[in-house]
């Protein structure tokens, strides 16, 4: 019985909301839709009159370009325009002309709107600066200011157009010149609604009392007009041109409205027959899908239950209905989104004490390793440090104290140093270093880290060339990157020969926006075996890079936890005179963009 009564629930809820919102959209098409699209249409008209108005009274155009203003507005907006002085002589109308230059010198518009087949003019292919020849007569002799064309013949390619049966052979005329410029209307964009505009005018002015008042304070106007031969329907709009808060002229613009009731006609009967023989189709097709929805909550319950038993609790959405099927559903989604919340819970703090498991134990690595290589890296110098202090309390020869004191300070600076670094590096394992990554000039770091190697390059009578590029904007933390220069350029000026040249070079890579920065030098060169080594803490090749050359052997291992942590690209390769090491930066943003 419970079936029965959710099937006929959804059967009379759907069935009398389909029929409420199908009377309530059929009777506002019916009644209202009509009225409203034409108030919509005249509304965003007068919008855009008025804003032509504003921008017509703000420019002193040359004739050719209030042609070409007008012809834009009225293929944009599809309406027809003139322009007025006060009177309500007509300024411009016509935007539709050819401007001919003829042998002469004079200047002729010539009217398209009349042409006999606006098709083939437009596909005649006329331009700017070709030579024409047109048959046609003038609109007023007097004035001689437009001309109406019959036939027109373009240089070197065939005449389109025919005299009219009636033609008045004493008026016609042949002007010969090159276009200056020319707008042509779009086939059936213009026809006999040129003579309704006139039709219009005529009609209109001088404007009516009601509405001469009205126009002269500056106020736009628009009313619906019949014209009385072809008893087309029209929107006829009147706004007012006001320059300097005076009414200068007007703007008069005219569209039929004829189409419009055309169109809704059409609707009004698709409508009607649509909502007799489709309106039952469709409570048919509703009704054989009802039995569907109503066995679709339980296909749906066993579904979710399914998914729970697989402990898979994404995309469980609840059945909202007001009964039993409903108050399940919800009951199992709650139930279901409680297991999953449980489950991530348990299992973010299984992966976070894994994590600290494992940080745990790489810190007591790294502990053990610090231990272990700071007894073995310290017993050297200590057992220096306490072979010379020996001496200086067993009360050695005047002429050697000084000498065992100096060695006791270097082997104690050397310890400092080794210490520090080792700390460092221990640090940069642990990731307990923050990086404070800015933008700077990369040369500006070179240049100053280069400098403060002077004194060792000197020693070496070595010549430290810097790349010219001055520009180059990177982002790194520099205090890091200074440090990676620093063990580069101090690795390369320990084992560069005698009087040779130490190279820093950049080179920009905009496709993988990075900066590739190098330090080469000349000098005994790496074991190719040995490069993937040299990055392990103390590693020394035993041969011409030997520990004489001082260090601590912890420079490279640095340079690879800062590298790593900016993640950057590192390493070094052996060139035909000597060594080469190199790593890469980041390109700022604004660097990129310049």
């Amino acid at each position: 019985m419970k079936s029965r009564g959710i099937v006929f629930k959804l059967f009379a809820a759907n069935l009398v909301f389909y029929i409420i919102f199908f009377a309530i959209v059929i009777s506002g098409h019916f009644f209202f839709f009509e009225r409203f699209y034409q108030n919509e249409r005249a509304s965003d008209l007068q919008k855009k009159l008025s804003s032509f108005a504003s921008y017509y009274s703000q420019q002193n155009f040359p004739m050719e370009r209030i042609s070409s203003v007008m012809g834009r507005f009225i293929t944009q907006n599809h309406v027809q325009i003139a322009i007025l002085d006060k009177q309500g002589q007509i300024r411009y109308d016509n935007p539709f002309k050819l401007w001919i230059e003829t042998d002469s010198g004079e200047r002729i518009a010539v009217s398209t709107s009349f042409f006999s087949d606006l098709s083939k003019l437009a596909q005649y292919g006329l331009q700017k600066d070709d030579r024409v020849s047109i048959q046609g007569e003038y609109y007023d002799e007097q004035n001689r200011k437009l001309f109406s064309p019959y036939v027109i013949t373009k240089e070197y390619s065939p005449s389109i157009g025919t005299l009219p049966n009636n033609v008045n052979t004493e008026r016609l005329e042949v002007v010969h010149g090159s276009i200056v410029s020319i707008l042509l209307p779009k086939p059936g964009q213009w026809n006999n609604r040129e003579g309704i505009m006139a039709a219009a005018l005529k009609a209109w002015f001088p404007l009516p009392e009601e509405y001469s008042e009205q126009v002269a304070n500056g106020e736009a106007f628009h009313s619906e007009w019949k014209e009385a031969v072809s008893s087309v329907q029209n929107l006829v709009f009147i706004q007012p041109i006001i320059v300097n808060g005076v009414t200068q002229g007007y703007l008069f613009a005219l569209t039929p409205l004829t189409q419009l009731e055309e169109a809704f006609s059409a609707l009004e009967m698709y409508y009607a027959f649509f909502s007799i023989v489709g309106g039952l189709l469709l409570i048919v097709v509703l009704s054989f899908l009802f039995s569907k929805w109503v066995s679709r909550p339980l296909l749906k319950l066993n579904q979710t239950a399914a998914q729970m038993a697989k402990l898979e609790f994404t995309a469980i959405s609840p059945i909202k209905t007001k009964d039993e099927l409903g108050s399940l559903s919800t009951s199992l989604v709650s139930l279901s989104s409680n297991l999953e919340r449980t489950l991530n819970q348990l299992q973010l703090t299984n992966e976070k004490l894994v994590e600290e498991m494992e940080y745990k134990s790489k810190m007591e690595v790294i502990q053990k390793r610090f231990v272990s290589d700071a007894s073995h890296e310290l017993k050297t110098p200590i057992s220096v440090v306490k072979g010379y202090a020996e001496g200086l309390v067993d009360f050695i020869a005047e002429n050697k104290r000084e000498q065992y004191a100096r060695t006791i300070l270097r082997e104690a600076n050397r310890m400092e140093k080794l210490v520090l670094d080792m700390l460092e590096l221990t640090q940069l394992e642990a990731q307990t270093v923050k990086l404070k990554p800015v933008t700077f000039l990369l040369y500006e770091l070179i240049a100053e880290t280069a400098a403060n190697m002077k004194p060792l390059s000197n020693a070496k009578t070595l010549n430290i060339l810097i790349s010219e590029d001055k520009s180059l904007l990177v982002v790194a933390d520099p205090e890091k990157i200074e440090q990676v220069v620093l063990n580069y350029l101090s690795n390369a000026i320990h084992y560069a020969t005698e009087g040779s040249s130490i190279r820093l070079d950049f080179e920009l890579s905009r496709s993988e926006r990075t900066v590739y920065v190098s330090v080469t030098n000349e000098g005994p060169k790496i074991p190719d075996s040995e490069l993937p080594s040299i990055w392990n803490r103390f590693y020394r090749e035993e041969n011409a890079r030997s520990r004489s050359s001082g260090g601590t052997g912890l420079g490279l291992s640095i340079v690879k936890e800062i590298m790593q942590l900016h993640q950057q690209t590192f390493g070094a390769e052996n060139t035909p005179s000597g060594v080469k090491f190199y790593f890469t930066l980041p390109l700022a943003t604004q660097f990129e963009s310049s």
